[in-house]
């Protein structure tokens, strides 16, 4: 999959989206993931994690960034990389979001 900086996920037909796909970055580094809910009543829920697929000589690994976090309506939470939690190794990880299934969350990301 291409690297995409924008994306509407709408949970009642895509809960679950790869937001970067192993070797997606090529060489690129996120500086900032901006979320908003842009329900105009509910709180969204979502899930932010890195995941690695299990190999021959591997296990299966979920690191969540976010996890189960209640973002309200109309509300908006940018996660910048002033720790350098936005770093990861690109050719092994991938990038996921997970939202509610009467969620809306807008994705955009600055590299």
């Amino acid at each position: 999959m291409a690297f995409t900086r924008y994306h509407n996920i709408l949970g009642g037909t895509e809960r679950e989206v790869e937001l970067i796909g192993v070797n997606d970055l090529s060489n690129k580094k996120i500086k900032s993931i901006h979320l908003n809910n842009i329900h105009t009543s509910s709180a969204a829920t979502i899930n932010l994690y890195l995941y690695k697929p299990s190999t021959d000589d591997s296990v299966e690994e979920t690191y969540y960034i976010l996890y189960s976090y209640s973002l309200a309506a109309k509300k908006y939470l940018t996660l910048d990389n002033e720790f350098g939690l936005l770093n990861f190794n690109n050719n092994v990880y991938t990038l996921f979001i997970e939202v509610g299934s009467s969620d809306t969350v807008e994705v955009l990301m600055g590299i």
